[in-house]
């Protein structure tokens, strides 16, 4: 037998340690910008490992958010313990830096553990944090929250604005009933026990491997980041997608793209607090605002609805993309209770 040929097993055994790999990476680049010493030099290195792969860029996003977050939740939480993580004396660089899972660290020479450990337990939710996930639990994101998910079997799920989630997890199967809303998806390597998710008639099965899950009614839009994915469709179309795929699922059809490292960064910006609007109508920039903010934007004029608006924005600022719309656009915008009309 060839030494170089994998079963299929080994194959996924393989793609779980190289993301560990790259998550180890990540958090020594995180340890490293935070710390002392840092240089242009440093930086340029560290632009160059991000523009390698999608998957370098999605696992170092996804913990600085929490590294973000858990930066707020300390100020937020006077009494948690701060380890003192250096010879560095000043108060203030130490309080910039949260324990949590770290207490059994000495120095920030162990960063890979550090933020690894600190991206599972601090989460992005404000209050709410990570939340174990034990058989038969439902979980609910309000309306402008990010949650993340720590499953018993090493798996994490970071919930996107207004999602609904329910699982059952046991020795014999994995399984998550996704009701509405977006979620990422990092998958632990079981082959014993596979991980499907049900999104109405549509069900996506994965081994080990890290995408995105967007429903909305009886579509579902699956981005896969790193591993494979099966997509059986309600209409009754099957495929797997692999690293920068998308799959459009409908009652009617599944559709198959294949994204660029951007484009597939850009669809998860959502991780970051950030949404990404790539040349989308005024129309559609509305209703992605308006999935994060309890005061939307209503757009009146079909003529406006139809404009193409490109840029990056704080899914919560609405007020200062309103404002842009008036100033760049030379659009009429009237404040209306919660809600902001364009004209």
């Amino acid at each position: 037998m060839n030494s170089n040929h994998r079963t299929p097993e080994e194959g996924e055994a393989a793609t779980a340690a190289s993301a560990r790999a790259v998550d180890a990476a990540a958090a020594d680049w995180l340890a490293a910008r935070d710390g002392r010493g840092w240089s242009p030099e440093r930086q340029h290195a560290l632009d160059d490992w991000l523009a390698q792969s999608t998957t370098h860029m999605v696992a170092f996003l996804r913990l600085e958010a929490a590294w973000t977050r858990a930066d707020r939740l300390q100020a937020l939480q006077g009494s948690a313990r701060i380890l003192d993580t250096s010879p560095d004396t000043n108060p203030e660089t130490r309080t910039r830096r949260p324990a949590f899972w770290t207490h059994r660290m000495t120095r920030w020479g162990a960063g890979a553990t550090a933020a690894l450990g600190l991206a599972l337990s601090i989460g992005l939710s404000e209050p709410g944090g990570v939340w174990p996930w034990r058989a038969g639990e439902s979980h609910v994101t309000a309306v402008g929250e990010r949650a993340v998910v720590a499953l018993t079997d090493g798996s994490s799920l970071t919930l996107n604005t207004d999602t609904r989630l329910r699982t059952e997890v046991d020795a014999r199967e994995r399984r998550v009933w996704l009701d509405s809303g977006e979620a990422y998806f990092d998958i632990a390597h079981d082959a014993r026990r596979p991980f499907v998710i049900h999104a109405g008639a549509q069900r996506v099965t994965v081994i080990g491997t890290r995408f995105s899950l967007r429903r909305d009614g009886d579509r579902l839009r699956v981005r896969v980041v790193e591993g494979r994915v099966q997509v059986d469709g309600q209409s009754g179309a099957s495929a797997v997608l692999a690293a920068a795929d998308v799959g459009e699922a409908t009652r009617a059809s599944l559709k198959l793209a294949h994204e660029t490292p951007q484009a597939v960064a850009g669809g998860l910006a959502w991780m970051q607090g950030k949404l990404q609007l790539d040349g989308m109508t005024l129309a559609q920039a509305a209703a992605e605002f308006n999935r994060y903010n309890r005061r939307t934007l209503r757009i009146e004029n079909e003529r406006a609805a139809q404009t193409r608006i490109d840029g990056t924005f704080d899914v919560n600022n609405v007020d200062g993309f309103a404002r842009l719309l008036r100033a760049g656009f030379g659009l009429q915008v009237e404040e209306r209770g919660n809600e902001i009309v364009i004209r």
